[in-house]
């Protein structure tokens, strides 16, 4: 009996540790990104009451890649946001050393997240296993304003994440 409890837990442990990061999280918008005639991902952001707020904690925005992408294309990409969003700082090389290291080549059909804990750092998982961290509120505000800024470069598709109707 004890081996068949021990299992039991076993299994809810690693249930655990493979729960997507949304699953506790309520659908507050999502749109699809398409430059031309390419459909470039699918994106969803999630609160835990289902209304944008801003950045807060819960917040999670999860990307369906349907292209493959480098790495290195998502982090010139990064770059060229926050320079078009007038965020490009002191610091940001180091935050993008650190996602470098951090994010994989896509393939199509991969998932990103990014899930904002309680202190407001960012928790990323690629298909559903975390894969790193960063340690700093301000970068998860200006990686999230990337999408969720009013001066984004796809306003429609952040007012279609954030559950506002054209």
């Amino acid at each position: 009996m004890q081996r068949l409890s021990v299992f039991l837990l076993s299994l809810l442990f690693a249930a655990t540790l493979t729960a997507s990061p949304t699953q506790d999280l309520n659908p507050v918008g999502s749109a699809t990104l398409k430059v031309l005639f390419w459909t470039i991902y699918d994106s969803s952001l999630f609160t835990p009451n289902g209304i944008y707020e801003g950045v807060k904690p819960g917040l999670a925005l999860q990307i369906n890649y349907r292209r493959n992408i480098s790495r290195s294309d998502l982090i010139d990409r990064t770059r060229d946001e926050w320079q078009k969003l007038d965020l490009y700082q002191a610091g940001c090389e180091e935050w993008l050393s650190a996602l470098e290291v951090m994010w994989p080549d896509l393939k199509r059909g991969d998932e990103l997240v990014l899930h904002v804990d309680e202190d407001l750092n960012s928790n990323f998982f690629f298909n559903d296993e975390l894969i790193g961290s960063i340690k700093d509120s301000k970068f998860t505000e200006n990686f999230l304003a990337i999408w969720l800024s009013e001066n984004s470069s796809y306003p429609r598709l952040r007012n279609q994440l954030v559950g506002l109707r054209d």
